[in-house]
Order: structure tokens, then C-alpha cells, then sequence
């Protein structure tokens, strides 16, 4: 799960460079677009990484819930 949280937070970045590279390629206004899309990008990875982050810990409260609900309500050892 780390290594999903850490693809998420590149990938974003490496996104918002792109498009901000491009955008500053085309428009000849180097380096504008490229920070404001790369700051973009980190905060879409940050907002990405604690939702998965959220999901972990909503998934590891939910399994030890499950283990305390009986199974069938009869007795195993009679």
C-alpha cells in the first residue's frame, strides 16, 4: 500500500509537469506553467494519497469489527 501511496504522489507531479512543460512550450512562457501545474499536481497527490490513506484505515478498523460478531450463535464446544 506505501508503494500505491507513493505512485500517486509522483504521478501527479509528474502529470502537472508535463502539462505545465507543454503549455509553457507553446506559449513560449517558460517556466510559468510549468510551477503552477506541478503545484497543482502536488496537491492532487496529497488529496489522493490521504484518500487511500482514509481507505486503509477505515479497511483495518472494519477487520477487527469482524472478528467480533459471532459466526452462527450456537455453541461450537457442545
Amino acid at each position: 500500500m506505501a508503494w500505491r501511496m507513493v505512485i500517486e504522489l509522483v504521478a501527479g507531479l509528474g502529470i502537472g509537469f508535463g502539462i505545465g512543460y507543454g503549455l509553457d512550450v507553446l506559449f513560449g512562457t517558460l517556466p510559468i506553467f510549468m510551477v503552477l501545474f506541478v503545484m497543482l499536481g502536488l496537491a492532487a497527490g496529497v488529496k489522493t494519497m490521504l484518500r487511500t490513506a482514509k481507505e486503509i484505515q477505515d479497511k483495518q478498523q472494519a477487520e477487527p469489527a469482524e472478528q467480533d460478531t459471532p459466526h452462527s450463535g450456537k455453541d461450537e464446544g457442545a
